[in-house]
Protein backbone atom coordinates (compact mmCIF):
# COMPACT_ATOMS: atom_id res chain seq x y z
CA UNK A 1 0.00 0.00 0.00
CA UNK A 2 1.15 3.51 -0.66
CA UNK A 3 1.88 5.76 2.29
CA UNK A 4 0.93 9.37 2.83
CA UNK A 5 4.44 10.53 1.88
CA UNK A 6 4.85 8.27 -1.18
CA UNK A 7 6.14 9.85 -4.39
CA UNK A 8 3.31 9.35 -6.88
CA UNK A 9 4.10 10.04 -10.52
CA UNK A 10 2.10 10.07 -13.72
CA UNK A 11 3.52 9.30 -17.15
CA UNK A 12 1.51 10.50 -20.16
CA UNK A 13 2.80 11.08 -23.71
CA UNK A 14 6.43 10.78 -22.44
CA UNK A 15 5.94 13.60 -19.90
CA UNK A 16 6.44 12.74 -16.23
CA UNK A 17 4.51 14.70 -13.60
CA UNK A 18 4.22 14.48 -9.83
CA UNK A 19 1.04 14.65 -7.73
CA UNK A 20 1.27 18.47 -7.75
CA UNK A 21 1.43 18.66 -11.56
CA UNK A 22 5.12 19.62 -11.63
CA UNK A 23 7.06 18.38 -14.66
CA UNK A 24 9.87 15.87 -14.24
CA UNK A 25 12.93 17.12 -16.06
CA UNK A 26 16.68 16.99 -16.29
CA UNK A 27 17.86 20.54 -15.68
CA UNK A 28 21.04 22.28 -16.89
CA UNK A 29 23.28 20.78 -14.17
CA UNK A 30 21.96 17.27 -15.07
CA UNK A 31 19.86 17.02 -11.89
CA UNK A 32 16.52 15.19 -12.06
CA UNK A 33 13.86 17.37 -10.47
CA UNK A 34 10.24 18.49 -10.69
CA UNK A 35 9.37 22.12 -11.49
CA UNK A 36 6.61 24.34 -12.78
CA UNK A 37 4.77 24.16 -14.89
CA UNK A 38 6.50 25.39 -16.86
CA UNK A 39 9.78 23.55 -16.32
CA UNK A 40 13.02 25.50 -15.96
CA UNK A 41 13.75 27.25 -19.29
CA UNK A 42 17.26 25.78 -19.58
CA UNK A 43 16.14 22.18 -18.94
CA UNK A 44 17.95 19.56 -20.99
CA UNK A 45 14.97 17.13 -21.07
CA UNK A 46 11.32 17.70 -20.20
CA UNK A 47 9.93 14.71 -22.09
CA UNK A 48 11.14 11.40 -23.43
CA UNK A 49 10.31 9.43 -20.28
CA UNK A 50 9.07 5.86 -20.50
CA UNK A 51 8.81 2.62 -18.57
CA UNK A 52 10.93 -0.28 -19.80
CA UNK A 53 10.53 -3.92 -18.80
CA UNK A 54 14.03 -5.19 -18.12
CA UNK A 55 14.41 -8.74 -16.81
CA UNK A 56 10.93 -8.62 -15.26
CA UNK A 57 11.46 -5.25 -13.56
CA UNK A 58 9.74 -2.10 -14.75
CA UNK A 59 12.29 0.72 -14.83
CA UNK A 60 11.92 4.43 -15.41
CA UNK A 61 13.81 5.39 -18.55
CA UNK A 62 14.82 8.58 -20.27
CA UNK A 63 15.12 7.64 -23.90
CA UNK A 64 16.78 4.22 -23.65
CA UNK A 65 18.74 5.16 -20.50
CA UNK A 66 17.65 3.36 -17.33
CA UNK A 67 20.76 4.14 -15.27
CA UNK A 68 20.70 7.30 -13.18
CA UNK A 69 23.14 8.58 -10.58
CA UNK A 70 22.48 9.01 -6.86
CA UNK A 71 24.89 11.64 -5.54
CA UNK A 72 25.53 12.55 -1.93
CA UNK A 73 24.79 16.18 -1.13
CA UNK A 74 25.26 16.91 2.56
CA UNK A 75 22.96 14.65 4.57
CA UNK A 76 20.82 13.53 1.63
CA UNK A 77 21.04 12.46 -2.03
CA UNK A 78 20.15 14.04 -5.37
CA UNK A 79 19.47 12.22 -8.66
CA UNK A 80 21.24 12.97 -11.93
CA UNK A 81 21.28 11.57 -15.47
CA UNK A 82 25.10 11.50 -15.39
CA UNK A 83 27.77 11.21 -12.72
CA UNK A 84 28.93 14.53 -11.32
CA UNK A 85 31.77 13.11 -9.21
CA UNK A 86 33.14 10.43 -6.89
CA UNK A 87 30.21 10.88 -4.46
CA UNK A 88 27.86 9.31 -7.03
CA UNK A 89 26.76 5.74 -7.63
CA UNK A 90 24.62 4.19 -10.36
CA UNK A 91 20.98 3.43 -9.58
CA UNK A 92 17.92 2.28 -11.47
CA UNK A 93 14.46 3.58 -10.59
CA UNK A 94 11.98 0.73 -10.24
CA UNK A 95 8.39 1.58 -11.12
CA UNK A 96 5.63 0.15 -8.94
CA UNK A 97 1.89 0.37 -9.43
CA UNK A 98 0.25 2.52 -6.76
CA UNK A 99 -2.14 0.53 -4.59
CA UNK A 100 -4.65 2.67 -2.69
CA UNK A 101 -5.64 0.04 -0.14
CA UNK A 102 -6.46 2.45 2.68
CA UNK A 103 -7.50 6.05 3.22
CA UNK A 104 -5.40 8.36 5.35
Amino acid sequence: CITKNALLLNLHDSILTDANGRIGSIVANHQFQFDGPPPQPDSLYTSGWSIINQDGNYLLALGKQTVFWECAAGGFFKLYDASIGAQCKQVELVVLKADYCQKW
